[in-house]
């Protein structure tokens, strides 16, 4: 799970092919775990079963092993050279955080951290979500009126002027 030593595009989207065909081959699913060879031979496999092979291994990891997973993910989305250099494996892991939120549980990593990689992403929709939850929470809207110039700056980008100006008579 080691990301130490991650800088060019190749080497996180080598990481997140490992990672994958470890959950892969690691699943306590049967079906998923019978992917793992082909998956192998076929990366984008690995990729589209990457949110899966997650979430099957996650529910039966105890809470170190979950703790270790985590610091991995956030030490993954702190850096810069995955942020730079790999925009697909970063979308990916902030696709996982979306899955997981969605379907199980949301990963316990901060919100605020997903908001601002998801809006360096592009990804206005998972960031509009994010910010939403961030200015609903009173212990995560530190600052509430830079929040709410944020949730604005998101709407306009989804070119949603009436929601932006919503925010304001909220």
């Amino acid at each position: 799970w080691d990301v130490s030593q991650r800088l060019t595009p190749d080497d996180w989207n080598d990481w997140l092919r490992r990672l994958s065909l470890e959950l892969l081959r690691e699943s306590p699913s049967a079906a998923l775990r019978s992917c793992a060879t082909v998956a192998h031979a076929y990366p984008r496999l690995a990729r589209r079963l990457f949110q899966p092979a997650f979430v099957s291994c996650w529910v039966e990891l105890d809470d170190a092993y979950r703790d270790a997973l985590v610091r991995t993910l956030e030490a993954a989305f702190r850096s810069d050279a995955l942020q730079a250099a790999a925009p697909d494996a970063l979308q990916a892991l902030l696709e996982l955080a979306e899955f997981m939120e969605r379907d199980v549980d949301a990963l316990p990593i901060d919100i605020r951290q997903l908001a601002d990689l998801a809006t360096r992403c592009r990804a206005y929709a998972e960031a509009l979500h994010y910010k939403e939850l961030e200015y609903r929470t009173p212990e995560l809207a530190r600052d509430r009126h830079a929040a709410a110039e944020q949730l604005i700056a998101i709407n306009r980008k989804l070119g949603r002027p009436e929601a932006a100006r919503g925010v304001l008579h909220a």
